[in-house]
């Protein structure tokens, strides 16, 4: 049996899932660690990694690294996206990491995190009835995937992430109102503009994924029956819920919204940001309700593993003998 871990480093958390891939290629989440390290916080200012952020990154990698390791689970598939990619000390935190840890991390663009998250999502969730949008809201860039249960139709990555918008923008508290305008201005307009291709327009559901809009229906779903949400995935949320969050996030400062039943503390100052746009994303679709999926870019990268190395698997789970299946995978090559 194949065991692999998958590190996703973002910008706002980073996760790592470790999972094993057993017959027919099938796999399961053996288990799931997230630490919101925030390792973008500042970087879409100053286009740097700050030391501190580098610092809170090595530590966690460092961790999750040792751990994978000593329960097995080998290659371990660690993945860059947002802040790493556009840091432009990205490249140091990068060599730190090889030197420190021995990982080899694999930065990706935003069309190729797209896939991987469409990869995930519709391995998992049924989307054969209607065309679908797929939205990843990150916290420096935010993915739109126009799709069918078959194929990826269009990808568009938006520099438009929670922790990029809060940086840039939003920084007095509770938010100023004028700051406010532009920034519902700015993204309405740059989504009127991403929107306007007809493979985006004929989208008759949305699924959201990432952590901002787990929590979102982590509030919605306490206030809505009093009791905590029991899973995050297939649950649904509609837009007059979202838009009451979005109007109690916006009126009070960081005091006030820790006090708000079901909010991440850890997001208390990124969340708004984040639901503004899938508020905004919703009217423009013309969409009245959200889907949720709690699998996503970690869960495309183990697809991806397991169609890259079929032969390899398949003869793992034929012949378990390590050196009769080196030579007979050696004379395949060579046939």
């Amino acid at each position: 049996m194949q065991r692999i871990a998958v590190i996703d480093i973002g910008t706002n958390s980073i996760h790592m899932v470790l999972a094993e891939i057993g017959k027919g290629f099938s796999y399961k989440i053996v288990d799931r660690i997230k630490e919101m390290a925030r390792l973008g916080d500042g970087t879409f200012t100053s286009q740097r990694l700050s030391p501190e952020a580098m610092e809170r990154g090595l530590t966690v990698l460092k961790r999750f690294s040792m751990l994978a390791k000593n329960k097995g689970f080998d290659p371990i598939l660690p993945i860059a996206t947002s802040a790493v990619r556009e840091a432009k000390n990205g490249g140091d935190f990068l060599k730190l990491v090889r030197k420190e840890i021995g990982l080899r991390v694999r930065v990706i663009t935003g069309e190729e995190e797209a896939r991987l998250i469409y990869l995930g999502v519709r391995n998992s969730m049924d989307l054969s009835k209607f065309p679908a949008m797929i939205v990843d809201i990150g916290g420096g860039s935010v993915e739109l995937m126009a799709c069918t249960e078959k194929r990826l139709q269009f990808v568009r990555s938006l520099k438009l992430g929670a922790i990029r918008l809060k940086d840039q923008f939003l920084k007095s508290d509770p938010p100023d109102k004028k700051i406010v305008d532009r920034v519902e201005r700015l993204v309405d307009q740059t989504l009127k503009k991403s929107l306007s291709k007809k493979r985006f327009t004929h989208c008759q559901q949305l699924v959201a994924t990432s952590g901002m809009a787990g929590n979102l229906a982590e509030i919605i779903y306490l206030a809505r029956t009093g009791r905590p949400l029991p899973q995050i995935d297939m649950a649904t949320i509609e837009l007059g819920e979202v838009r009451e969050v979005e109007e109690l996030l916006k009126t009070k400062d960081t005091q006030a919204r820790l006090k708000i039943p079901g909010l991440d503390p850890r997001r208390v100052d990124t969340l708004y940001p984040g639901v503004l746009m899938l508020r905004l994303l919703m009217e423009r679709l013309g969409v009245k309700q959200v889907r949720l999926s709690d699998k996503a870019i970690r869960e495309g990268v183990i697809y991806d593993f397991i169609q890259q190395h079929q032969e390899g698997l398949r003869a793992e789970q034929e012949i378990p003998n390590v050196r009769r299946r080196q030579v007979l995978l050696l004379a395949r090559r060579y046939q």
